[in-house]
């Protein structure tokens, strides 16, 4: 069953953490909350991020006129991607009603209205007819599931007969790393429960009637952002600092093991304990 309290913990994590991504990730514009995807076309962070959400939207072999789920849609930025590059109708969920009054903006700023709606909802668990969707998408937001084999499965029941769900997100090499120290000082500080392997999870897909089921690390595209994070934790670090030095400003708990996940989650890379992968399975 789903967990009051940890969905809260997420609500409250993305509102607290906010500002920091206005700071480290360009929110405001980028409207991405996600690793960027750096290949020999990309010659900017924002550039990056539109190229995850066009490498994921090849890879799933997304059509104009499909029907998108956007599963964890944050502000919006994907949908609204799909919708103006492609010409998709999306559907974008969320369980923070900020993020979705956020996202509903960000498609009415870009007159996409007609194109694009947002709704908070768990992904787990959607009152959607069956075989709603052509396409169910999930950019580094899966990660958050209470379950993410109970996911795979609703995600199976609402796409249509040759529909695709596609995934990015960051997998452990070992599941027992997520009992890891450097693991669960990272994943604590962004407030995710735990990782599954990209083992398990394609296991999980081809249990749940996905064929076609393909597995890519992409981690040597998405080592920048990671490296950016990491830059980004030392300036964040000595900002909370000085602001303690020279003012009453205190920042929260789940602020400042936001801020020390940034350099934890590139020491697990580095240290090859999780991978960034993507995932494509048809139904």
């Amino acid at each position: 069953m789903p967990s009051t309290d940890y969905h809260k913990r997420i609500i409250d994590y993305y509102k607290e953490s906010e500002n920091a991504y206005k700071d480290a990730w360009d929110l405001k514009k980028s409207q991405a909350i996600h690793f960027g995807y750096w290949d020999d076309t990309v010659r900017s962070f924002r550039q990056s991020l539109a190229k995850m959400n066009e490498v994921m939207a090849i890879t799933a072999r997304i059509r104009p006129g499909e029907i998108v789920l956007d599963a964890g849609c944050g502000v919006g930025g994907s949908s609204i991607f799909l919708a103006s590059k492609i010409g998709c109708r999306v559907i974008g969920i969320s369980l923070s009603e900020r993020q979705v009054q956020q996202a509903t903006e960000n498609a009415k700023e870009k007159k996409l209205l007609s194109q694009v709606g947002f709704k908070v909802m768990d992904y787990c668990e959607t009152d959607f007819p069956d075989e709603s969707f052509d396409i169910v998408w999930g950019c580094e937001s899966v990660c958050y599931a209470d379950d993410k084999e109970r996911f795979i499965r609703e995600a199976y029941r609402l796409l249509k007969p040759g529909g695709r769900l596609v995934v990015a997100d960051g997998f452990v090499t070992k599941f027992e790393y997520n009992n890891h120290p450097v693991i669960r000082k990272w994943l604590e500080g962004w407030q995710v429960n735990y990782l599954e392997t990209m083992e398990r999870f394609c296991s999980f897909l081809q249990q749940a009637g996905f064929r076609n089921v393909l597995y890519k690390d992409i981690s040597t595209y998405t080592a920048s952002s990671s490296g950016r994070l990491y830059r980004y934790y030392y300036l964040a670090s000595f900002y909370v600092w000085w602001k303690k030095m020279t003012s009453r400003r205190r920042f929260s708990e789940m602020q400042i093991k936001n801020i020390a996940a940034c350099k934890f989650q590139y020491l697990g890379m580095n240290k090859k304990l999780w991978q960034y992968g993507l995932i494509v399975g048809e139904k």
